[in-house]
């Protein structure tokens, strides 16, 4: 719980920080609409500087993941990963999609031979921000389902709205953030229990590029509601081994207070796998 308040509270924090700034550019805004005194023609692209384009820019990108553990012998286990990242970067819009499938199967003996056991987990993603008359800031939309059975949750889903920045984005480095208030529920399987409410979700999203090959990003993310609070944090570091092929190192980190009380509220997952980059 303490890392949970610490990841809460340095959202909160951040969005202080911002909302003076945010404060003043919007009040601007205002003040400083087109001649034609429309709001939805001032936001709208054709408004806008032209924007500056940068050659090593994709305006789409997809990139799969792929890692397999298997064991055998006085333990007989295996465990798969797998993962689809996506990006598309439009004149108004700036989208990120992703998706991930684990599967554990772990092979007992007992009376009666053996007996295989599948656990699995699926998740999907989307963010959808529109820019509005400094591209960097944006209006955004997420969604996301969650099928969990390594922590006996069912059906988590979360839809939010609100405010995203980009603080900086340079050649090499990154920096963004998101807040803003949605709803969510989920299935607690162990004591046959529903929750739903609303939330407030905040994310910040940091990405470095260093020695030319490698890259380190770092992602946290909270949701607090009366009865839901979950935060996440996931860090990797991916190195170039050929043009499109990589090994990324991955380690996440979630704190979800929703689990029954005989189940552990930290969750940890450390990963090596390889990621092929489509486009």
């Amino acid at each position: 719980m303490c890392k949970l308040f610490l990841v809460v509270i340095s959202l909160g924090i951040l969005h202080v920080s911002t909302f003076a700034c945010a404060q003043d550019k919007a009040s601007d805004f205002f003040k400083n609409l087109s001649k034609e005194k429309n709001l939805l023609n001032a936001l709208y692209s054709k408004s806008r500087k032209n924007p500056v384009k940068d050659a090593k820019l994709k305006p789409f990108t997809l990139a799969g993941e792929g890692g397999l553990l298997s064991s055998s012998g006085n333990t007989n286990a295996s465990i798969i990963k797998i993962a689809l990242e996506s990006n598309h970067e439009m004149t108004n819009w700036s989208n990120q999609y992703e998706t991930q499938y684990l599967q554990r199967v772990n092979t007992v003996r007992n009376d009666n031979g053996k007996q295989k056991i599948r656990t699995a987990r699926f998740e999907v993603s989307a963010q959808f921000d529109y820019k509005l008359l400094d591209p960097n800031n944006r209006m955004f939309g997420y969604i996301e389902y969650d099928n969990n059975e390594f922590n006996r949750l069912s059906d988590q889903a979360t839809a939010v709205f609100g405010w995203s920045q980009v603080v900086w984005k340079e050649k090499k480095s990154e920096f963004r953030y998101s807040i803003g208030p949605g709803y969510s529920h989920l299935y607690q399987e162990r004591n046959k229990r529903r929750i739903e409410e609303m939330i407030i979700r905040g994310t910040i999203f940091y990405n470095l590029e260093f020695g030319g090959n490698a890259r380190f990003r770092q992602t946290i993310s909270a949701e607090v509601g009366e009865e839901i609070t979950k935060a996440r944090s996931q860090s990797s570091i991916t190195a170039k081994i050929f043009e499109k092929l990589a090994l990324k190192f991955t380690i996440n980190l979630v704190v979800n207070d929703n689990v029954a009380d005989e189940d552990s509220i930290l969750s940890t997952q450390t990963s090596i796998s390889m990621v092929y980059q489509f486009f």
